[in-house]
Parts: structure tokens; C-alpha cells; sequence
């Protein structure tokens, strides 16, 4: 092995660990997907979760819809669904972010088809 072949051979090893450990670092946040199904309620024009807590819909009248309709008719998330984290999906490594990107599946909240996996 050529000195020159053994110098890439470096680099391109330091290259890979650097990008590793930066890609280890950087985290990205899953995003609720637009098709996920909520629950919302008319009184207050708030959307819950589908595991709500009950003190959220108590003497309310809910229905369930897909997020896109429930933010395209005006309804905003409610805060105690917020606070418990309920709309958070799980935190990837940007190395997983990317090979989800590519088909390579990673544990979710929620499936393509917007169905909460609880």
C-alpha cells in the first residue's frame, strides 16, 4: 500500500468519525404529521391528543378529525396536551433522520398513516 492510498485511507476513516459524532450530536424533533387524528373540542376550538386526559373534554362536545382540517379550521393545540408532551415525537440522531429518509425505519409516535402508536 502506496503512502498516498494510506493518507485517504486517514482521511476518509477521520472524515467518517467526525461526521459520526457531529451527526450524534445534532438531534432532530419529530414533527406531529399532518394526517395524525386528533380530538377536538367546539367549545374552545382546542385539539388533544387521542390520549387525553378526561378534565380536557369533560362537558364538552369532541369530535375526531385529521390535523391538517382541525388547524385548517382554526383550532389550536391545547396546552395541557402540550405540557404532558402528547404533540412531541421522539428526538432522532441526524445519522437516523437521514436514513429514515432513504426507507430505513426508526421507532415513532405516530405511522404514515397518521395512527398514534401508543
Amino acid at each position: 500500500m502506496g503512502k498516498t492510498l494510506k493518507i485517504v485511507a486517514v482521511i476518509l476513516i477521520s472524515l467518517f468519525l467526525i461526521a459520526f459524532f457531529i451527526g450524534i450530536y445534532i438531534t432532530v424533533d419529530e414533527k406531529i404529521p399532518d394526517n395524525a387524528v386528533v380530538v377536538v373540542t367546539l367549545e374552545d376550538k382546542l385539539y388533544h391528543s387521542i390520549h387525553f386526559d378526561y378534565i380536557c373534554v369533560a362537558e364538552k362536545t369532541a369530535r375526531t378529525m385529521v390535523l391538517f382540517e382541525a388547524k385548517e379550521k382554526g383550532f389550536k393545540q391545547d396546552s395541557h396536551c402540550q405540557d404532558l408532551g402528547y404533540f412531541r415525537g421522539n428526538s432522532l440522531f441526524l445519522y437516523q433522520y437521514i436514513l429514515s429518509k432513504v426507507g430505513i425505519k426508526y421507532s415513532s409516535r405516530w405511522d404514515k398513516n397518521g395512527d398514534w402508536l401508543w
